[in-house]
């Protein structure tokens, strides 16, 4: 299949090779799409059709997806189109524009610009999803994509394991702070290799609750930007923003900072979000790509071509996947975001526990009688990261079984190359509950490498 538009504004030359050779077939939903519009009989759709009244006894002659009312009786206030029929593969286009609203929400000084350049968001299962179709887009199997040495362990499953794809990783502090630097120097080397550079960030990181401050923030932006202006070759920057929304520490960026990176012909922000924190809708498996074009590709003939030749690449790669999505999760996602006011206000509720149990754990963080932990730096999240010291000689897996067994207190290790901590969900734990976790940790820490002196 040609894509013109794709190919005249060097959009094409971002893709890997199967972002490249992907689209999607002219099969089922595409004539479906087609006898929707046209077709007086329609022989396509392979949903049972049919009138109201062969399920619900009181119904008129209106043709629905036929379903069994009892289903339909758990989804109050939603009609039976809302709930039952299949959904085309990047998302209704209801869903899709309320999601636009949504991220256009937090644009500040960017919305008008924004409005212009952002794609209409892809539809995924889950930001985990958008994270593997972005990544297949966009890196070969066996090429680098970079991302921080602290990061969530499913980014190694779904990178290294599944895609075959190369991390190559960059040290994510630099004085407590962001390394821009460190990204910087990364992303040049991998230029030295290959044509295309993909980055992956996440802030709020998982599993430390790092967030850079605002003037790091706007220096890797501008790091960025001067990167790409002085280089014909391309950079892809993927933003993980699963938990945007929650930040607590005011010096640090307030929101993604996707907002201020701006596309270039060879610049290409992605954000990666999705219902699953931004509504705290966890079981809704709704994640969304959404890309900023540059304005060179939406000037002319094009743009309309354009964003039809994007949609056909997703489409793709999501049919060849898992078809669609819910259609009842878009349609309830949809309605609520209708109520935009209303839905900030109840998640705000959320959100004050949460910096309540923050400041609680920082409090009690900086109390622990141990000097063989690390707090490292969070500002917001879900989670923080305590760091196991060399001279402890402990492996947190050891550290976290201790807790678990002994004190009934469950912590994620992480020990690795790069890491060996714990990372303390402090989201799903009581504030009147983090003293004692703290207090068992420095224990457990210091019992642990007394016996191991000991031993040793």
């Amino acid at each position: 299949m040609d894509f013109p538009a794709l190919t005249r504004t060097g959009a094409m030359a971002f893709f890997s090779d199967y972002g490249k050779n992907i689209h999607n077939p002219q099969g089922i939903l595409y004539w479906t799409g087609k006898a929707k519009a046209k077709a007086r009989i329609n022989a396509t759709i392979g949903s049972a059709r049919g009138p109201e009244s062969a399920v619900y006894p009181e119904g008129g002659e209106r043709e629905i997806t036929l379903c069994t009312p009892l289903i339909h009786s758990f989804f109050n206030g939603l009609e039976t189109e809302e709930i039952f029929p299949y959904t085309p593969e990047t998302g209704t286009p209801a869903f899709r524009s309320a999601w636009k609203k949504w991220v256009l929400a937090r644009a500040g000084d960017e919305y008008e610009r924004l409005e212009r350049q952002l794609h209409p968001p892809i539809l995924t299962p889950g930001i985990t999803a958008a994270i593997s179709i972005a990544a297949r887009m966009f890196v070969d199997p066996g090429r680098s994509l970079i991302t921080a040495d602290r990061r969530w362990e499913n980014y190694d499953h779904v990178l290294e394991r599944n895609l075959g794809i190369r991390i190559t990783d960059f040290p994510l502090y630099d004085g407590g702070d962001l390394n821009v630097a460190g990204l910087v120097s990364v992303i040049q080397r991998v230029w030295l290799e290959q044509d295309n550079a993909v980055v992956l960030l996440n802030f709020p990181n998982n599993p430390t609750g790092f967030c850079p401050s605002a003037a790091a923030g706007r220096r890797l932006v501008d790091a960025l930007d001067r990167l790409a202006e002085g280089s014909d070759k391309r950079l892809v920057v993927l933003f993980d923003d699963a938990y945007e929304s929650y930040v607590y520490d005011p010096a640090a960026m307030q929101s993604s900072l996707f907002y201020l990176c701006r596309p270039r012909t060879n610049l290409l922000p992605v954000k990666l979000d999705g219902v699953t924190k931004e509504l705290l809708w966890y079981g809704a498996r709704a994640g969304t790509i959404t890309l900023a074009r540059p304005d060179e590709w939406l000037s002319g003939d094009d743009a309309d071509t354009l964003a039809s030749e994007i949609d056909n690449k997703f489409a793709g790669v999501n049919r060849g996947l898992f078809s669609n999505n819910s259609t009842v999760t878009q349609s309830v996602a949809t309605k609520a975001m209708e109520q935009m006011e209303r839905l900030v206000v109840e998640r705000q509720r959320t959100f004050e526990l949460l910096k309540e149990r923050y400041q609680t754990l920082k409090e009690e963080l900086g109390t622990m009688e141990t000097d063989l932990l690390t707090v490292e730096p969070f500002q917001g999240g879900f989670f923080c990261f305590v760091t196991l010291r060399p001279e402890s000689g402990l492996r947190a897996t050891d550290v976290a079984n201790h807790l678990l067994d002994e004190h009934g207190i469950g912590t994620v290790p992480f020990d690795g190359d790069n890491m060996n901590g714990l990372r303390i969900a402090f989201c799903s734990v009581d504030s009147a509950d983090l003293p004692e976790l703290c207090r068992r940790l420095a224990e457990t820490v210091n019992e642990l490498a007394e016996k191991g002196q000991a031993h040793g």
